[in-house]
């Protein structure tokens, strides 16, 4: 895939793609309203040489958030999630269509944005489970067990993995939105348990915020089914581990509202 870059004042935006005019894109980006329920920092969507794009601006997470936000000292992560997209698409794993990045130099840092192709009529796998019946929530689910075992096969490990970053789009396919933070590396058995209980955690805030209803059978069926592909023991496991994981998680909430107020919703 051939990659070029074009400046525009302070922006440098790297294409992934046809690349259309510098000045319109950042200028329609910069323009556009952020739709701040969608993720951390929200999302733009722009139309630009019949090209609709998503834009996502990249912003620090964790404690210190409040001082970082979205200033970075290099253009690193956002080559690093694109170079991961690229991966993953090149080995047939449903993943966005990155289509550039934009890096904004200002006095000692940068600002860092990724653009993708828009995913028209495409809903959220949490939204996706919240309003469909019991025989569709089991093959998404066991959909969900099965491409993550294909991620783990292409090497990649996704610390921050849950049911908001993964969508599905009218034609039905399911495709992972968000690769920021994932590494490319073996994965072991600690790195699979590590996106299991990230997975359950969610899964655990969003039915006590009213926002998901799972049963076990459910919770169940996924884990078995990543089990009979990964052929690895994960349920006694994860079950022994469960009262101190669930107490550790509730900790990690309590001291970030100490701070902020209220916990850090999952982008």
């Amino acid at each position: 895939m051939s990659v070029t870059n074009r400046t525009y004042g302070r922006f440098l935006v790297t294409y992934y793609s046809e690349p259309v005019p510098a000045s319109k894109l950042v200028d329609k980006i910069m323009k556009a309203p952020a739709f701040l329920n969608e993720g951390r920092g929200g999302i733009r969507i722009v139309e630009v040489a019949g090209r609709k794009l998503v834009c996502r601006q990249y912003l620090h997470g964790g404690l210190f958030r409040a001082f970082t936000r979205d200033l970075f000292f290099s253009a690193n992560r956002s080559a690093r999630e694109v170079e991961i997209l690229l991966h993953l698409r090149e080995r047939g794993f449903p993943v966005i269509t990155p289509f550039a990045t934009i890096t904004e130099s200002c006095t000692l840092a940068k600002r860092l944005y990724l653009v993708t192709v828009l995913e028209e009529q495409a809903a959220s796998l949490l939204e996706y489970l919240k309003h469909s019946d019991a025989k569709a929530r089991m093959r998404a689910i066991k959909r969900f067990a099965e491409l993550l075992w294909r991620l783990e096969e292409a090497g990649v490990y996704h610390p921050d993995l849950h049911l908001r970053n993964v969508v599905l789009t009218a034609a039905g396919e399911m495709l992972f939105l968000d690769l920021d933070k994932a590494a490319r590396k073996p994965i072991d058995r600690e790195d699979v348990e590590s996106m299991l209980w990230r997975l359950a955690r969610f899964v655990e805030k969003m039915q006590r915020l009213g926002e998901l209803t799972a049963d076990d059978r459910e919770k169940l069926l996924f884990l078995r089914t990543y089990e009979r592909l990964s052929k690895r023991s994960m349920i006694d496991e994860m079950q022994k581990k469960m009262k101190k994981k669930g107490f550790l998680h509730r900790l990690g909430w309590f001291f970030e509202s100490l701070f902020y107020g209220r916990p850090e919703q999952p982008n």
